[in-house]
């Protein structure tokens, strides 16, 4: 936080949180980007059976129907894309 020279941190309390009142919380550690490698997976086909293969991978415990992105068409009558991106850990 910026303080002009002309005030004290007393006028607005030290930052500790203490009963100097004013105080913030302590900020968390920053944490590291999560490097585990990213796997796309890409399903193309007929609108209804791209939701029926979301809908057996979730009861499957792969992923939730909202981690896909909203079906696109390709340009293929009846024929629509979706992708979903996840993070998997190596150990």
């Amino acid at each position: 936080m910026f303080i002009p020279n002309s005030f004290s941190t007393s006028q607005f309390g030290d930052g500790s949180g203490g009963s100097s009142g004013g105080g913030f919380p302590p900020t968390p550690p920053p944490q590291e980007p999560d490097r585990s490698p990213e796997i796309r997976m890409v399903l193309f086909g007929p609108e209804p059976a791209i939701r029926l293969t979301i809908s057996n991978l979730h009861h499957r415990g792969y992923a939730e129907p909202n981690d896909w992105c909203k079906p696109q068409p390709t340009g293929k009558p009846g024929e629509v894309v979706t992708v979903l991106i996840r993070r998997v850990p190596l150990n």
